[in-house]
């Protein structure tokens, strides 16, 4: 069965001190390593030199080897959400976001049937996101990556309309993922809780924004994918409905939000097996897939969860890769490798 992983992240060398005062660089510091964006810095953890590591995740020879060796047939590559930049001025941003889609462009393109990729844009300007995501398309792009908010405009913001009627024209799908949001405000990290806790409170957030504020009424095709299970989403579901039935303040959408999760796709990340086992009950095995957060500081081999589900064949295929293939536009043939049968 083939596999296809929607959740993989590549910090490029050629983009290091490319974005002004917000760098990015890694710093050795006390005998600590550390990773700074403008005045947000985090802890590395582990504590491991990232360097040596860093550098040969950007061969791509070297990472196709790494994917052969946990079995994983096609991954997604976006950048890290630590690198949005919406916070910074527009040109600077502009300028990080084209190299940073340059390179993986370029880096994707060593093996086309091996990684895919979603560019990010500088969504502090709609009209320069809707350029940069046009010429990421032409290269190969095959969704846009954004975060939460953009700190600028909400995701329900009319501003953003433009936006998704570019996507809707494209057929492109949208990869959210969360940012840490100290780094905005330029806060210290405690426990890297923004990441643990704040991920999931955010894209729970990002779901409810888009339906309440009635995205989908106007953009009934939008795809999206919300990383890291949804968030708080698939469980909470409910209170969110109940914001809908009481009409609350500003609530625009005109169906209950149940009818919307038809527009959301998760992936099965969710580190616990009675969580997994309740989102797959409850989300349903065509609106899942998965996403292991490849290289990241919580990765974890989501096939080999995937076969614990006690799911049928076709709906192990769905989330395995039939999925991914319908929200990303990805061919769905993979190429024959010696040692490795077809996709079923």
């Amino acid at each position: 069965m083939r596999k296809i992983d929607m959740h993989g992240h590549i910090v490029f060398t050629e983009t290091f001190n490319q974005a002004g005062e917000y760098g990015p660089e890694y710093r050795l510091e006390g005998g600590q390593w550390y990773f700074k964006v403008g005045p947000y810095v985090a802890e590395v953890p582990r504590n491991e030199d990232p360097r040596e590591s860093m550098y040969l995740m950007n061969d791509p020879d070297w990472f196709r080897t790494r994917l052969d060796e946990v079995g994983i047939d096609m991954l997604g590559i976006t950048g890290s959400p630590l690198l949005y930049l919406y916070w910074a001025p527009l040109d600077v941003a502009l300028h990080f976001h084209r190299l940073q889609n340059d390179c993986m462009a370029k880096f994707c393109s060593a093996h086309p049937d091996r990684f895919f990729w979603c560019p990010s844009v500088p969504l502090q300007s709609i009209d320069e996101s809707i350029k940069e995501l046009k010429r990421c398309a032409a290269m190969g792009g095959r969704g846009v990556n954004i975060g939460t908010d953009a700190a600028v405009y909400g995701l329900d913001d009319r501003a953003m309309w433009p936006f998704y009627n570019a996507l809707a024209e494209l057929n492109m799908a949208i990869f959210i993922h969360p940012y840490p949001r100290p780094m905005a405000a330029g806060q210290k990290e405690k426990y890297h809780l923004s990441w643990v806790t704040g991920y999931t409170s955010q894209e729970t957030d990002a779901f409810a924004t888009m339906v309440l504020g009635g995205v989908f009424d106007d953009f009934p095709n939008l795809r999206v994918y919300v990383t890291h299970g949804g968030g708080f989403t698939p469980y909470q579901i409910g209170r969110i409905d109940g914001a809908w039935r009481m009409k609350n303040p500003g609530v625009r959408c005109r169906q209950s939000p149940y009818e919307y999760r038809k527009n959301f796709w998760f992936d099965i990340l969710v580190h616990d097996a009675k969580a997994r086992r309740f989102l797959v009950e409850s989300w349903g095995a065509d609106n899942l897939v998965i996403g292991s957060n490849y290289s990241g500081w919580n990765w974890s081999d989501e096939f080999q969860h995937l076969e614990t589900l006690g799911l049928s064949e076709a709906d192990k295929a769905k989330i395995s890769h039939r999925n991914a293939e319908k929200l990303f536009n990805l061919p769905g043939t993979p190429i024959a490798r010696p040692g490795r049968p077809r996709a079923t």
